[in-house]
């Protein structure tokens, strides 16, 4: 067994930045009917694909450190979506109300009292080392609980009082999901092309 650690994503811009969830559902037809059915289950996940063209210097062998330091896919590290901007007016400090929550919707309290989109559909948030885009517009009330409709479903049980970060850099716990490597050209230019998957046991 190998001791994993989480390291942080060095602070470099991809050159392009690629979010894909990772459904966990499952479908099946009926050869009678031709009805389907659908199954959804827990161990949906974000996949994210990083370019970098053109590293060099300083940001060049800082990369090429990280990715060796991972190890393959010993370690884990924490990863945002670059492209992420939120739209939410936010305030306070949002935290789990109620423990035994699962599925798509999130209870919490903490927020800044009746507050008229507080979050909004394609923000993002994360607890529990897990990643969510919340996907309805969602205000807090008089006594600062706010319910979140999420995706994709939770996969672990939050404690009551856990912490919800909606604040740029909202991060996931993510492992390579390949190789790392690079490409160098003359002039000690280096392009990296990288393949990450969230860690859902994080």
């Amino acid at each position: 067994v190998c001791l994993v650690t989480t390291f942080t994503f060095p602070n470099i811009t991809p050159t392009t930045n690629t979010l894909e969830l990772v459904s966990n559902t499952r479908t099946y037809q009926s050869p009678l009917t031709n009805a389907i059915q659908t199954a959804s289950r827990k161990g949906s996940l974000w996949k994210a694909s990083l370019q970098f063209k053109n590293l060099n210097g300083d940001d060049r062998q800082e990369m090429q450190a990280f990715l060796v330091k991972l190890n393959g896919q010993q370690h884990r590290f924490t990863l945002q979506d670059h492209s992420f901007t939120p739209r939410g007016a936010g305030g306070g400090t949002l935290r789990v109300n109620g423990a035994s929550q699962s599925g798509t919707t999130l209870v919490c309290d903490g927020a800044t009292a009746s507050v008229n989109n507080y979050l909004r559909a394609g923000d993002q948030i994360s607890f529990n080392n897990e990643l969510h885009m919340v996907v309805a517009d969602a205000s807090s009330d008089a006594s600062t609980n706010i319910s979140l409709s999420i995706a994709p479903p939770i996969r672990k049980t939050p404690a009551d009082n856990t912490i919800v970060d909606y604040s740029v850099p909202v991060v996931g716990v993510f492992m390579l999901a390949g190789p790392a490597s690079w490409n160098t050209r003359v002039g000690i230019f280096s392009d990296f092309n990288i393949e990450a998957v969230e860690d859902v046991l994080a």
